[in-house]
């Protein structure tokens, strides 16, 4: 037999994954013999499931190295190969990319019909209620720094399926917010989105938030505020977490990134009426965690370019619909209806072929 040594380096990982397991479960198995105490005793235990529950329990505590092997096995994989686990695309220069953008290429025009038709029942409902909707699609991360990418085609056709979201909002007459020129406008000013993160940063909020302002007026100003930055806070990017998950990342060049969230204060008395509660609040934002998630200060933004105040029902790790479904049929909406809904909606979503049957359950992949 011969052994093809030009593939040799593409073994070296599973051998030392094999060779651990080897070892770790020999480990095992003498402790559990020696303490024989750890094993269910009724029968019944295996049949039901507490007996798989408790040997995972014992295996973890007698193996308290396990994450750190974990850890020093994806480092091995990310150095060697530049991979990661399923969940992520490592790009150049240090950037890593969601997966789900990378399956969201390619025909998705069921999925944009749907999600357009979907769109549009909303809005009538809305509509019932005097209550208008602006649609706020945000590009992916592969689309703004396809710099960072070696294949030149996954980030047009995200670039194009961002477009055809677009259009077949406005083909149904439905408001849109043109958030992609301001985010690549933005890049020269600083980073838009993490490196090591789904998410985008403070100043590509300010870039998207800038946009909606340009595209909804003053119509809703009765406040002047002033932006005020708060405490740097570190953060170890989602992303990053697929590769390694202790304190290989830094080492490796993967975070934790610095954030510097920032605040929307009143200037002076025009805000007392919003302070107090004496006022209606004209607008909503629904959304996912680039909305929800305040280290990113999109709310904090939007208030500042539209001078008023703004109720926040965006939820992290539910995805754009269902916080919407939740909102729709909320006390909040009932009690207290805006004159406007800003509905924020990421285009890597649009992979999903059943996002508008799922319930408002948490979405397989961190926001």
């Amino acid at each position: 037999m011969n052994f093809n040594f030009a593939k040799a380096p593409h073994f070296f990982v599973p051998m030392v994954f094999l060779g651990y397991a080897v070892v770790a479960n020999y480990e095992f198995v003498q402790d559990i013999t020696n303490d024989p105490s750890a094993l269910p005793k009724a029968v019944t235990d295996y049949l039901d499931g507490d007996a798989a529950l408790a040997i995972d329990t014992y295996y973890k505590s007698v193996m308290p190295h396990r994450l750190a092997s974990i850890d020093l096995m994806g480092a091995l994989r990310f150095v060697t190969f530049r991979e990661g686990r399923s969940g992520v695309v490592v790009g150049e220069d240090g950037w890593l990319f969601s997966s789900e953008e990378f399956r969201a290429t390619g025909d998705r025009s069921a999925e944009v019909t749907r999600a357009a038709d979907s769109i549009a029942a909303v809005r009538e409902q809305l509509a019932a209620q005097d209550i208008e909707l602006v649609v706020v699609p945000l590009p992916a991360k592969a689309d703004i720094y396809r710099e960072h990418l070696a294949d030149p085609v996954l980030p047009d056709e995200l670039e194009a399926l961002y477009g055809n979201f677009r259009k077949a909002l406005g083909d149904r007459g439905i408001a849109t917010v043109d958030t992609r020129p301001s985010l690549i406008e933005a890049k020269a000013a600083g980073g838009v989105f993490l490196q090591t993160d789904t998410h985008w940063t403070p100043l590509g909020a300010e870039a998207a938030a800038g946009a909606v302002a340009g595209e909804i007026g003053t119509s809703f100003s009765t406040t002047e505020y002033r932006l005020a930055e708060g405490q740097p806070v570190p953060r170890q990017g989602d992303l990053s977490k697929f590769i390694v998950t202790g304190g290989l990342s830094q080492p490796l060049g993967l975070g934790p990134e610095t954030i510097v969230p920032r605040q929307a204060e009143p200037v002076g008395e025009a805000g007392l009426d919003d302070l107090f509660g004496t006022a209606t609040i004209p607008v909503a934002l629904v959304g996912t965690s680039y909305s929800a998630n305040e280290q990113w200060s999109f709310i904090e933004n939007l208030k500042a370019k539209l001078g008023t105040d703004i109720v926040n029902v965006a939820e992290e790790g539910l995805g754009p619909v269902a916080p919407m479904q939740k909102y729709l049929a909320s006390a909040t909406l009932k009690d207290a209806p805006p004159k406007l809904v800003i509905w924020e909606f990421p285009v890597r979503y649009l992979e999903n072929p059943k996002l508008w049957d799922a319930p408002a359950a948490p979405v397989a992949q961190a926001e």
